[in-house]
């Protein structure tokens, strides 16, 4: 149980890193191409947007492949998209934003599929959250590592830091793959009705308030992590280094968010309603960042962006384990899917409205004040289902 959520945890890592590099460098790589940083927003779109069109035609193969394979599957795409960014083309970053699209189609099912199988469902909510935590992880060695690399040695050798730790786990995963996928089915089909796990969401009220809340859950949490450096460095006054520093603290902040998170969905039965609570303190740091200017002490905006990060950041683990919770007897990797292409399309749709709202406004702050509104609908759709769910146990 153990090795299976460290495995997860790190494969999730290095997936994370190669799609965090590109935000944190952001400032000093659209220099060096002649394009402006806000730009960042749609090539993280880009990339969750080949995710989402992705993820119903992929949670096929875990059946077929084993849940091992398939990771090491994800990590294949993503290490191809970090070689091909090395040339620093523009098309050859839109092609590395696809590969890594498909490349979390891929592990999303794959590490969900592993986990129910090995974890016990009375610690399922925690276990789900340790593993979630290689996303803020990610996030954090990134925002850390990266502005430093960049600055002393060129933003080429961040990507290639990242790409060595893609290739080792890839290959790390190969030592405990026979065992991990003694229950694949090679004859089980290779492809599946595309939108089998929509439709299944869709069946289930309960699949459907999570799947549909974590359409704005994300929203706000891609946003964070995309443009928070660049908010930090323009308007704020900070340099690149103590803005990425900023942004390994709201990461940081994330991975014991998943924790704790996790930690009270276990211990108060009731993951919908902490999830519900956690989006309510997410508003409210929404409403928070407009006021942050380069006079604001800068513990006070650290204490705000940790803050927000333990909540837009921490949601996730809570998120997948009870949508594995949901989930029919034997179709945990496709109700997954079906319920990542809601994750992921939030995240398309994201960071590329940020961008363009930004180009409205004028201000990246003001534009995190507006995501409160986002905040605030997701919010709404975990209290109607919670109440929801609560009137289907009273009928009972």
């Amino acid at each position: 149980m153990v090795a299976v959520v460290v495995a997860t945890m790190v494969a999730q890592v290095a997936s994370i890193m190669g799609i965090a590099v590109f935000p944190v460098i952001a400032p000093r790589l659209a220099a060096e191409m002649g394009v402006a940083p806000a730009l960042i927003g749609y090539q993280v779109s880009l990339t969750y947007g080949s995710a989402m069109i992705a993820a119903p035609f992929m949670s096929a193969t875990i059946a077929r492949w084993g849940g091992c394979r398939a990771t090491q599957v994800g990590l294949g795409f993503s290490a191809s998209g970090l070689a091909l960014a090395l040339t620093s083309n523009l098309w050859a970053l839109v092609a590395t934003s696809i590969l890594f699209g498909v490349a979390l189609s891929v592990l999303v099912p794959a590490s969900a599929h592993l986990l129910f199988r090995f974890c016990p469902a009375e610690r399922r909510n925690l276990l789900f959250s340790l593993k979630q935590t290689g996303v803020p992880l990610g996030w954090t060695l990134m925002a850390l590592a990266a502005p430093a690399i960049t600055v002393t040695f060129g933003w080429r050798w961040a990507l290639v830091l990242v790409l060595g730790v893609t290739l080792g786990t890839l290959f790390w995963l190969q030592r405990v793959r026979a065992r991990w996928d003694d229950d694949r089915n090679p004859r089980a089909a290779a492809r599946q009705r595309p939108f089998a796990g929509l439709a299944l969401i869709w069946r289930y009220p309960g699949l459907r308030s999570l799947a549909m809340a974590s359409f704005f859950l994300s929203f706000v949490q891609l946003c964070l992590g995309a443009f928070a450096v660049t908010m930090l460095v323009n308007e704020a006054g900070y340099s690149l280094v103590t803005a990425g520093i900023m942004l390994s603290l709201v990461q940081a902040s994330g991975v014991a968010g998943r924790i704790l998170w996790g930690w009270l969905g276990d211990l108060t039965r009731d993951g919908l309603g902490v999830l519900a609570k956690v989006s309510m303190i997410m508003t409210v740091c929404c409403v928070l960042i407009p006021f942050i200017t380069p006079a604001t002490p800068a513990l006070l905006t650290a204490l705000i962006f940790m803050i927000f990060g333990a909540t837009a950041v921490g949601w996730n683990g809570v998120f997948m384990a009870e949508i594995a919770r949901c989930s029919p007897r034997g179709l945990v990797s496709v109700a997954t899917s079906g319920a990542m292409v809601w994750n992921f399309a939030g995240i398309l749709i994201g960071p590329a409205t940020f961008a363009t709202v930004y180009a409205l406004v004028g201000s990246y702050a003001w534009t995190y004040g507006l995501l409160a509104l986002v905040a605030a609908m997701g919010c709404a759709l975990l209290l109607l289902g919670g109440t929801a769910a609560r009137r289907k146990v009273a009928v009972h």
